[in-house]
């Protein structure tokens, strides 16, 4: 016998183990049946050479397995082991998952950085056209400024001229008439003019009529236009000892932002008047007695 270690009991289920696995008879070989009372005999090849019979065979394992640790016998009996169908089929298609898997993912990433680019390129062009509507907003903002100065210069220019066109003008207010066909003229030379003895013959009037239908009891305006500026300043200057006893009283004929203006600040003018602040309106705005303009709330 081959000198060794004496075969223990965990060698010798071993053994037999691997004995049976090894010895199993075959019940197929290339297809044809075999009869298993035919595994024991002898087969001669070609050259003389012979098979073991099993209890040979059984002996022959026995000597190699007392001879070989258990970690060397564990090793190869894990090595003539046959595999497990279960567990190949399982990997095959955990393998055959993870690349259709990485296969998608990478499809996945082509469209989802194609569908980004596009993106990019549709938000470029919807930035672009943003940053060309601001900026055409901010020109259009920038226009409209210059127009509303420019309107509101239009606005003073033309109020001006309309000033300036009634600086020689002057109402006469609460004048009633005798008849339809009166002469307005006539009328205010009579009952106006004859009101200021120094100037009386000198005034020229130029021009004289009714604005508007008035009411029963509120006669319309009497508009005069003398020829002399200086003769209107006269009038206006004089006009409240001249006038003081009568009926109706004169204004100047004032532009409708000019009327407005002066409405606007007439209370408070008035309790300045009382109190020792002398103002006067003209040029659009009250004034005080060196012709400077006076604010009535925040200097603008």
């Amino acid at each position: 016998m081959v000198k060794g270690r004496p075969l223990g009991s965990k060698n010798k289920s071993k053994l037999d183990h691997t004995t049976q696995t090894r010895l199993r008879p075959s019940t197929r070989s290339h297809g044809t049946d075999l009869d298993p009372r035919d595994s024991g005999r002898a087969t001669h090849s070609g050259e003389g050479d012979s098979l073991e019979s099993p209890s040979g065979a059984s002996s022959t394992l026995t000597q190699l397995v007392a001879g070989l640790s258990d970690s060397e016998l564990d090793s190869r009996m894990a090595s003539n082991a046959e595999p497990a169908s279960w567990r190949d089929a399982f990997d095959a298609f955990k393998t055959s998952l993870c690349k259709e898997l990485e296969k998608g993912l990478e499809t996945l990433e082509k469209d989802l950085g194609a569908a980004i680019e596009q993106l990019d390129v549709r938000v470029s062009s919807v930035e672009t056209k943003q940053e060309e509507h601001s900026n055409g907003l901010r020109r259009a903002a920038a226009e409209i400024n210059i127009f509303r100065s420019e309107v509101a210069f239009c606005r003073e220019e033309v109020n001006r001229l309309e000033r300036q066109s009634r600086r020689c003008n002057f109402r006469v207010v609460g004048l009633a008439g005798k008849s339809p066909e009166e002469d307005c003229a006539s009328l205010v030379r009579s009952q106006i003019l004859s009101k200021f003895p120094s100037i009386t013959n000198a005034v020229e009037i130029e021009k004289c009529y009714r604005e508007g239908r008035g009411q029963p009891n509120k006669p319309a305006h009497i508009v005069v236009r003398v020829a002399s500026h200086e003769h209107k300043v006269d009038i206006m200057k004089q006009r409240r000892n001249a006038l003081k006893d009568c009926p109706f009283f004169i204004v100047g004929d004032l532009t409708k932002r000019d009327l407005a203006e002066k409405r606007r600040w007439a209370s408070q003018a008035e309790s300045l008047w009382d109190s020792g602040v002398k103002l006067r309106f003209y040029s659009g705005r009250w004034r005080g007695s060196l012709g400077e303009i006076y604010y009535f709330g925040p200097n603008p």
